[in-house]
Order: C-alpha cells, then structure tokens, then sequence
C-alpha cells in the first residue's frame, strides 16, 4: 500500500497556504509522473513527494528530451533551492512562481520555465 501523505500541519508549514496548489501530486511516484506529463508540451511541470524519502519533494518536468525529475533541497535555514544554482525560497510556491519568469538553473532545462501546470484531477 502506499504510505500514508504527510501530515497536514508539514504541507501547510511546507507550503505555507492553507490550501495545497493544485500542482502538487503527493505521493506519486516518478513513472505515474511521467504517464501524466507524457501527453502534454514541454515546460509542463507537477511537484510530487519524492520516492527515496517521503519527507522530500521532486519537480518532475516535461522537456523536448522526454523527462527531468530535480529534488527541492531545504537548506540549513530552512528555505528551498532547486540545484546549485538556485536563489533560496522561503517556500516550494514561491519558488515554483519565480521559474514561471525565469529559466532553470538546471544542466539540460537552462532553457526552460515553468510554464504549464499538471493539475491534480479531482473526481
């Protein structure tokens, strides 16, 4: 089965919103990732727990070459980076809004932005 989601009292420190944005997936894992962005354009992107450690988020991203799946890491003072080369964020949205403008500081997605939402689909 899978593991239970996070606590709501972590998303809503992790997130800082009382409400999760709609491109956060939860415990998907990396392949059902790639099956949702597999229809849709380059710079599609979905946020998602990561795999080796639930406690961890991945950005997973459609490019022209297929799939790119980058880990958010947490600094010692508690903000979000994206790579080595990224600004320090307070929170995964607001980091995920300054790559809407912005191009990644990823090898292989420099050219890229966060363009286009996967969102969850609700029944």
């Amino acid at each position: 089965p899978p593991p239970p989601p996070p606590p709501l009292m972590t998303l809503q420190r992790f997130f800082a919103l009382s409400v999760c944005p709609t491109w956060y997936h939860g415990s998907l894992s990396r392949s059902e990732a790639e099956s949702l962005l597999t229809l849709c354009k380059e710079c599609s992107y979905l946020v998602r727990n990561s795999q080796a450690n639930r406690s961890d988020y991945s950005l997973s991203l459609r490019s022209c070459q297929g799939f790119m799946h980058m880990k958010f890491t947490q600094c010692k003072d508690g903000k979000y980076v994206l790579g080595q080369n990224s600004p320090p964020f307070d929170t995964i949205p607001e980091l995920i809004h300054f790559y809407t403008t912005h191009k990644l500081p990823i090898r292989g997605a420099e050219h890229l932005s966060l363009l286009f939402p996967v969102l969850v689909q609700t029944l």
